[in-house]
């Protein structure tokens, strides 16, 4: 019995010799990759170190751009603004401008329409003078007539009262 105990105990040590070489191994490699993995870990931070630091640039970078854009981006706005305000007093003279242009136009049209009754009665007028001269001027004829008769007349007549007063002078000399 003693014997199989120190079989037993032997085996059990050896198996146990095994297990502490297997885990010394183990442990060995787990120490050798654990500086491995330290070693890759500190690549990492600083891996990771630079690209916060290049991060930070980019970000400063951009501030800078949008700060730049935003300045512009304001200019523009003011320059738009300014445009826009000088076409509306553009536009607000030129309605003005166009009131007071219709104004004129309204005004010289009335103006036209009382020249024109103006002249339309002035062409009345005128016909109506006309036709009064041409009766005038008929009358005056048929007076001219009329007298150029009567003086014809008389002509005659003083004749022939010539004419009877010699006769009477004749008759009474006689």
């Amino acid at each position: 019995v003693e014997r199989t105990n120190r079989a037993k105990a032997e085996k059990n040590r050896s198996l146990l010799s095994r297990e502490i070489e297997d885990l010394g191994n183990r442990l060995a490699e787990a120490g050798s990759n654990t500086s491995t993995q330290i070693e890759l870990n500190k690549k990492r931070e600083a891996e990771l170190a630079k690209l916060r630091g290049e991060l930070e640039e980019a970000n400063i970078s951009h501030e800078g751009t949008l700060a730049a854009l935003r300045q512009k981006h304001n200019n523009s706005m003011s320059d738009l603004g300014e445009q826009i305000d000088s076409i509306n007093k553009n536009k607000a003279k030129s309605e003005k401008d166009k009131a007071g242009m219709e104004r004129d136009l309204q005004e010289t049209r009335s103006g036209l329409e009382e020249a024109m009754r103006d002249r339309a009665n002035v062409e009345k007028n005128c016909k109506m003078t006309q036709a009064l001269i041409v009766e005038s001027n008929q009358k005056l004829d048929e007076l001219a007539r009329a007298l150029n008769e009567a003086d014809a007349t008389k002509k005659k007549l003083q004749v022939e009262s010539q004419d009877l007063n010699r006769q009477i002078e004749e008759t009474e000399n006689s």
